[in-house]
């Protein structure tokens, strides 16, 4: 699968798809995300003038809060990416091969913003539930062959709401301290019975 992949990039970045008619579709999956921040693999855009879309596939072993963010290096405007948009979907299926295009809800999406650097684009951090999730960063490619690298980050946060909910051991020892003080209590009470 890697190879029809990489075969199909190369046919693109030499131009052998008409102008504006291709479409590049790279499938890679960053992983599990459990506090920590995973990088998004670097990619290249296609040609020049060509439509692509980038999907980058994560799953959450539990609730967490994910960001999503990305940039590239595109110092002069005839290398930006044009009209790009990065989003956030729930993953719900997977089309046939060789794209194995994910589809699912959009739940955020951004355009890319022109920084000093090049462009770059953020997603709010949002509260998901344990599941399959991508991001896909889609747009046109510069009037320049030169290639973009994108990079960027999925970051998740665990323990979402988690505060509001003692675990059993809080519980325990909650209970074991009220227990303390219970008995602390009715002794000094006693004490104070038998001093009288």
């Amino acid at each position: 699968m890697k190879s029809i992949l990489l075969g199909a990039t190369i046919l693109a970045a030499i131009g052998a798809n008409p102008v504006g008619a291709a479409t590049l579709i790279d499938v890679q999956d960053v992983g599990s995300i459990l506090n920590e921040s995973l990088a998004l693999p670097a990619e290249s855009s296609p040609g020049s003038g060509i439509g692509f879309s980038e999907f980058f596939e994560f799953t959450l072993p539990t609730t967490e809060t994910v960001s999503v963010s990305m940039s590239d290096s595109a110092f002069s405007n005839s290398l930006k990416i044009v009209d790009g948009v990065l989003s956030l979907n729930t993953e719900t299926s997977i089309g046939p091969g060789p794209l194995f295009i994910p589809a699912g809800a959009l739940l955020e999406s951004t355009p890319l913003v022109n920084t000093p650097g090049g462009q770059s684009a953020e997603l709010n951090p949002d509260v998901l539930a344990a599941g399959t999730y991508f991001t896909e960063l889609a747009g046109m490619s510069g009037s320049s062959p030169i290639h973009l690298a994108i990079d960027g980050t999925v970051t998740g946060v665990s323990g979402v709401g988690a505060a509001a909910t003692p675990e059993l051991s809080t519980w325990a020892m909650l209970i074991a301290g009220f227990g303390m003080l219970s008995m602390f209590g009715s002794s000094r009470r006693r004490t104070d019975l038998n001093l009288g």
